[in-house]
């Protein structure tokens, strides 16, 4: 039976957090971003255990997030030059796994070997950033962690673009 997850951006904090709801409207899991000059750490946690640390490689040629937790370590790569956002996963035991969005980053679909991990919906006309996540097969941390990298880019290159306007 899917499982299905609510993510929402916490507006107004320093330094940054991302919970994530169950069902029922619990905490299921939560990121935390530690204040840093350069790239910080996030930390995924879920009932008081940490479930993954991410944080963005500097200086590659590709975004790209190093994640190291219960899952091993792992990277995460955005492709370059594509009209959606598209992410890699690269080693780990979800190596191949393939998270795409719409071309207006409402809806995104993570797959792995051709077989339908979990669908993302956004939310339209609401005051936090908000995905409803159906979680449909594989390991649920992976969705998580998945979601949490894609809300991290999302938020820089937002941030980057209110930066270039004059």
């Amino acid at each position: 039976m899917p499982r299905t997850l609510s993510l929402a951006n916490t507006l107004l904090s320093l330094r940054g957090r991302i919970a994530i709801t169950d069902e029922a409207g619990g905490l299921a899991y939560e990121a935390r971003g530690e204040f840093a000059l350069w790239s910080p750490t996030w930390r995924i946690e879920a009932a008081g255990r940490e479930v993954a640390q991410v944080r963005r490689r500097l200086l590659s040629w590709r975004p790209t997030w190093e994640v190291d937790g219960e899952l091993g370590p792992f990277l995460i790569q955005r492709k370059l030059l594509s009209w959606t956002r598209q992410y890699r996963v690269l080693g780990g035991p979800a190596d191949g796994a393939a998270l795409k969005g719409s071309f207006f980053d409402y809806s995104f679909e993570l797959a792995q070997h051709g077989r339908l991990l979990a669908r993302a919906q956004g939310q339209v006309l609401t005051l936090r950033d908000r995905h409803t996540i159906e979680v449909l097969a594989g390991d649920e941390r992976l969705v998580v962690i998945a979601m949490v990298v894609l809300q991290l880019d999302r938020r820089e290159a937002s941030s980057s673009q209110a930066g270039n306007v004059d």
